[in-house]
């Protein structure tokens, strides 16, 4: 007998680093300008879709991710992480110069994740199929219309959400994802788009992809002691191998995330972290930058050394 899965949800609001706000646009010039602000490909998105980017510096490092939401109008919003939103819409704002794009921050809306399998629609709220920040469908409403959509599907703890970014390699703002990192150091390739021509912060992350590598990836990691906070990950040979930024239950003990040096980024690596013990590495690096095909990268330069 096949078990049945049961559909999860949570919201956003209730979980650390997560919540969101929305960032709307109108204009005639607005997918010509988020095209050379983000690093995702906006002409591919299609309605009813939402889909990773990120908002780099010139240096190619984050200063946030974003989700870009398009509509069945063919209007496009960004969620972006309420932490920093009112900062992110103030950069936004600075870019626009000539262009005519007019932008406005929605502070009334909130977010929910349901997986696998999507919640039944309800006056006033919108759904997006969507990656980020995990697979699933993006829920996005006002408070009471978010409740009556998610009535009947199980509630996810905050665990059962970490268990389900582990299982999809999936990196979260505020976990892996953090400012002043390149998208591949933190397992958020999957935001870049590498054939779409400039944005800001493209060309190092060009050079990464055609004759570099970033020396800190994201992999799964496993230990028989659930952490109770982000640990220091250390190897014989480097003290500060890394760091264990997600964590979840699991029957012999726990799994999680980590961004670690790309030396110990090879799966049965086992590394140590205080008050946990052994620490064992069970992948190589995800969301990595693929490099150009067919380019050998074993002499190429590493970037982004820390």
């Amino acid at each position: 007998m096949v078990a049945r899965v049961t559909t999860q949800a949570v919201r956003l609001d209730a979980l650390p680093h997560q919540d969101r706000r929305l960032i709307r646009f109108a204009g005639a010039d607005l997918r010509r300008f988020l095209q050379g602000l983000l690093s995702a490909d906006i002409h591919a998105l299609r309605p009813g879709l939402a889909a990773p980017a990120a908002i780099l510096t010139v240096k190619g490092k984050l200063i946030s991710e974003v989700i870009v939401l398009c509509d069945a109008d063919e209007s496009i919003s960004l969620a972006v992480p309420a932490e920093i939103a009112a900062a992110v819409a103030s950069l936004i704002e600075r870019h626009i110069v000539m262009d005519d794009v007019t932008i406005g921050l929605d502070e009334s809306l909130r977010f929910a994740l349901v997986w696998p399998g999507s919640a039944a629609m309800v006056a006033g709220v919108r759904g997006y199929a969507t990656r980020h920040p995990a697979p699933g469908q993006l829920l996005v409403g006002e408070d009471v219309g978010l409740t009556a959509a998610l009535a009947g599907v199980k509630v996810a703890s905050e665990d059962e959400w970490n268990r389900h970014r582990v299982a999809e390699a999936a990196p979260a703002w505020g976990h892996e994802i953090v400012a002043d990192s390149f998208p591949p150091e933190v397992g958020f390739v999957a935001a870049v788009s590498y054939d779409k021509g400039c944005f800001m912060g493209q060309e190092p992350l060009a050079r990464i992809h055609a004759r570099g590598q970033v020396n800190r990836v994201m992999v799964r990691v496993r230990a028989a002691t659930l952490p109770a906070a982000p640990l220091t990950l250390a190897a014989p040979d480097r003290p500060a191998a890394g760091r264990w930024t997600t964590w979840a239950s699991d029957p012999a003990g726990a799994v999680g995330l980590a961004i670690v040096h790309r030396s110990v980024a090879v799966p049965g690596t086992v590394l140590a972290a205080e008050g946990v013990g052994a620490v064992e590495v069970c992948s190589g690096p995800l969301g990595d930058d693929p490099g150009v095909p067919g380019k050998s990268r074993a002499a190429t330069v590493q970037l982004g050394k820390r």
